[in-house]
């Protein structure tokens, strides 16, 4: 890359940029940016962690949806909370640097600089997940699929409302769209943690090379050794590889 190609990256994406997950419920964004984080030395900000702040509710991210999601939507009725919440994950995100970002909305809200993440993943996988994933409930896998399913519709409608985004299908934002609904093919603990372990290091060099301003050629490089995972990086896309199913969510 040359000096002013590296520049010109560099003014979009200076050192220390902060990274916004995204993804519907389940899809493994909390996993992942957790794990990122950690590898990268970066600071970690949950909004569902804010979001509970916010409500006064005394319950640990890992456990609300699953355990309370009833509780939690009638406590953020209206849009007060939520409203809120997008004030102050901006404010972080200003604030901040090197951090990562576990978030629905932040890579359509923030200006930046800002590597913006989605996670895609398919209904089923997304409803296996939800099942491995409880400690104290004892959801079917059918009782799984539908709060994942409500819980997603909830928040699509909210951001339809109050910022003019379609959740399902805007992906215009994102930097890096990547799918790993084949990798977590049943629902069992085995399954989940093999999917993860194949994941994180795809997720790791993908959003390091971005962050350190690869050449397209190079993006392009990291792309076609993992056409199942990689949908998009920066303004590289594929179609889906065959046998993968990110499908749309509905």
């Amino acid at each position: 890359m040359s000096t002013a190609d590296r520049a010109k990256t560099e003014e979009i994406l200076p050192d220390g940029a902060n990274v916004a997950f995204a993804g519907l419920t389940a899809a493994g964004k909390t996993t992942h940016a957790r794990l990122l984080a950690s590898e990268l030395g970066y600071g970690y900000v949950s909004a569902t962690e804010v979001l509970l702040d916010i409500l006064g509710t005394p319950v640990t991210a890992e456990r609300a949806w699953l355990e309370r999601y009833n509780e939690i939507q009638r406590a953020r009725a209206g849009d007060a909370a939520d409203e809120e919440l997008d004030r102050r994950l901006l404010e972080l995100a200003a604030s901040r640097r090197r951090t990562v970002f576990d978030t629905w909305a932040l890579a359509w809200l923030a200006p930046g600089p800002l590597v913006r993440i989605w996670i895609e993943s398919d209904p089923p996988s997304r409803a296996r997940k939800c099942l491995v994933s409880q400690t104290l409930t004892r959801l079917s896998l059918a009782e799984c699929d539908a709060l994942v399913r409500e819980k997603d519709s909830h928040t699509r409608d909210s951001f339809a409302r109050r910022h003019r985004f379609d959740l399902y299908v805007a992906r215009d934002r994102y930097d890096l769209v990547l799918c790993n609904s084949h990798l977590i093919p049943t629902a069992d603990r085995r399954s989940a943690d093999r999917g993860i372990a194949v994941f994180a290091p795809i997720v790791h060099a993908a959003v390091t090379a971005l962050l350190g301003g690869w050449p397209p050629e190079e993006l392009a490089r990291l792309k076609r050794l993992h056409p199942a995972e990689i949908l998009r990086i920066g303004r590289l896309s594929t179609s889906r590889a065959a046998g993968t199913r990110c499908h749309p969510p509905f």
